[in-house]
């Protein structure tokens, strides 16, 4: 999962990066004017989450105790919704992207291929920058310290095996709220009348995977909330990047025709996957 993720940047950071090149040269349309990739209210957003997560420390070993109490964790209800969560943010949120993106583009519907294409950038985005803080961070996780709320080594998450030291920020939380943040946008500009209904579920969602991560003992309160935060941000980051970017080079391949997925059967039986590419 990570080596695709870090396919997906590459593949996005350079399409971007020449398009922003075209954009100095005025090779775009000059109706739309284009904000930096990252502003001033994503920074605060970020900080915010920060500060929030550092308030959250001062209760971590509460909320874990209570999370994890035995009436909670017999709790079949709550292990079926542990299960929801976990499946959400380890995976199944960039399948649904992926279905979001090949089921509109096949039915013709934009806005459903657009959100599902922006969650997946925003999960790629999201989670490198996790990724990297889970190693500096080298934060041990309940399940390994139970007793130490704040067992961090700056650099250990590079090194250790299994993740065990791996505890700070959630990569679930990130991917489910990056998921969130970039469809909800997305809604919210090309069909605004669903947005409600789109960010309720998208958002319950990411906050049954953040729940899910407590119930599970594999992340601290205050992981989640770093997670959420950086998972939000850039989803904003995403979506305000291509609105105000109108037609870029990603957008032509991906949500254009040069890129088609189809479904066919095989005189064998079965049913096949895929996607054309047109080359020009």
């Amino acid at each position: 999962m990570h080596a695709r993720c870090r396919l997906i940047l590459i593949v996005l950071l350079v399409c971007l990066g020449e398009e922003l090149v075209a954009q100095e040269r005025g090779q775009r349309d000059s109706s739309v004017t284009p904000v930096p990739i990252v502003v001033g209210r994503d920074l605060a957003a970020l900080g915010a989450g920060a500060g929030l997560a550092i308030l959250a420390q001062r209760v971590d070993l509460r909320v874990r105790n209570a999370v994890r109490s035995s009436d909670r964790q017999d709790n079949r209800a709550l292990d079926a919704l542990e299960s929801v969560g976990d499946l959400w943010g380890g995976g199944a949120a960039v399948g649904a992207g992926l279905v979001l993106w090949s089921g509109g583009r096949y039915v013709g519907n934009a806005t459903v291929a657009a959100s599902g294409f922006r969650a997946i950038e925003a999960i790629a985005v999201s989670g490198q920058v996790t990724a990297l803080l889970k190693g500096v961070f080298g934060r041990a996780r309940p399940r390994v310290d139970s007793t130490s709320a704040w067992n961090v080594r700056f650099g250990r998450g590079f090194s250790r095996p299994r993740g065990d030291y791996q505890s700070m920020p959630s990569g679930h939380s990130t991917a489910a709220f990056a998921f969130a943040a970039a469809v909800t946008g997305e809604v919210v500009r090309r069909a605004p009348a669903q947005a409600r209904l789109v960010g309720v579920t998208t958002y319950g969602l990411a906050g049954i995977t953040a729940w899910s991560r407590l119930h599970s003992n594999a992340h601290w309160l205050s992981d989640v909330t770093m997670g959420a935060a950086i998972g939000m941000v850039s989803g904003w980051v995403v979506t305000r990047g291509h609105a105000t970017r109108p037609n870029n080079r990603v957008d032509r391949l991906i949500l254009g025709r040069a890129l088609s997925p189809f479904v066919t059967s095989l005189p064998q039986g079965g049913t096949v996957l895929g996607a054309s590419i047109v080359w020009r």
